[in-house]
């Protein structure tokens, strides 16, 4: 321990450059002590905030979503891209149809049977116009005109 002086009414005001001497008590010596038994540490427990434990879940759940989804974008446009070259084949394989369609017959021809049926050019047909009358719709009363109706009806 330190050494300590006496404890003396402290003047704060001194006398010429005179200061005072101190007589220090040597302190007696003691024996040592013991060192006290080892404590065991303390067990820390750390209490989880049970909002931020479901938050960081939440935030694992949505990463796995996220990374889902991402495969699913990719599947998605391997899909695209596998019906974009199958419509380009199925128009290709149309215009190579309708080429063997077009080369499979002659107009000629087919002029040639109608005409042998009886059949006649459409600029040679006769048209007829037939006219309907078409009834206007009866209008219903408005609101304000049953109203009056049923007025006039009561008080006549």
């Amino acid at each position: 321990m330190a050494r300590k002086a006496e404890v003396r009414y402290i003047n704060f005001y001194s006398v010429g450059s005179s200061a005072y001497k101190l007589d220090v008590k040597p302190t007696p010596k003691t024996q040592a002590k013991p060192l006290p038994k080892q404590r065991r540490p303390r067990k820390i427990l750390l209490r989880v905030d049970p909002i931020a434990a479901a938050g960081v879940f939440l935030a694992f759940v949505m990463l796995i979503m996220m990374v889902v989804g991402l495969f699913q974008l990719g599947t998605a446009r391997k899909q695209a891209v596998q019906m974009q070259n199958y419509v380009l084949q199925l128009q290709a394989e149309n215009r190579a149809l309708d080429a063997e369609y077009k080369a499979g017959y002659d107009p000629e021809e087919i002029r040639q049977i109608a005409a042998q049926m009886g059949m006649v050019p459409i600029d040679q047909a006769q048209h007829i116009q037939i006219t309907v009358p078409v009834e206007e719709p009866v209008q219903e009363p408005t609101v304000w005109e049953r109203v009056y109706t049923f007025l006039v009806g009561l008080f006549a």
